[in-house]
Order: structure tokens, then C-alpha cells, then sequence
């Protein structure tokens, strides 16, 4: 079952981009824009994926592959975590 959660992000999206590419790690990978796109990443407890999209300063998120031992709150912390960051 797919998992999916809303952040807001009132920021520059160029930016928001560049911080979900380092949500996603070195080993993830990326491919999208300012509206929409997918990410893939890797973690201790195996591989995550998904995709999102953003509709005025709310990013939807949708979880669609994750580790069974790491929660759907666990990954959406990680990217408040990452959205936070400078």
C-alpha cells in the first residue's frame, strides 16, 4: 500500500528541488521539475521510492516502495528533516 503525506514548502522551488535530490542521497536518484517528478534512495534498511508533486507551496508526497522496518512517519520526518536544511 502506497503511503502519501503533504508538506508545505513556501520557498524557492529550485531549491526544493536540490533538497529533495539530497533527501534522495549520493546513491538515489532523480528525475523531475516544479511540478512533479519521481525519486528513488537507498537507506541502511533497504531501498525506498516514489514520486511527487507540487501544487503552490504544498508538496504531495507518495511513498510507494519502502523497507518494511522503517515507518511511513520515519520517512516523512526525513524529509521535513531535509526540506528544513540550508
Amino acid at each position: 500500500m502506497a503511503n502519501q503525506f503533504s508538506l508545505n514548502y513556501p520557498g524557492d522551488k529550485k531549491q526544493l528541488l536540490e533538497k529533495i535530490k539530497n533527501a534522495a542521497g549520493s546513491k538515489g536518484q532523480f528525475a523531475g521539475n516544479e511540478s512533479q517528478g519521481s525519486f528513488e534512495g537507498d537507506t541502511p534498511l533497504g531501498k525506498f521510492a516514489g514520486s511527487y508533486s507540487i501544487e503552490g507551496d504544498t508538496i504531495n508526497v507518495i511513498i510507494d516502495k519502502k523497507p518494511f522496518l522503517l515507518s511511513n512517519g520515519m520517512i516523512k520526518d526525513e524529509f521535513e528533516k531535509a526540506l528544513k536544511k540550508a
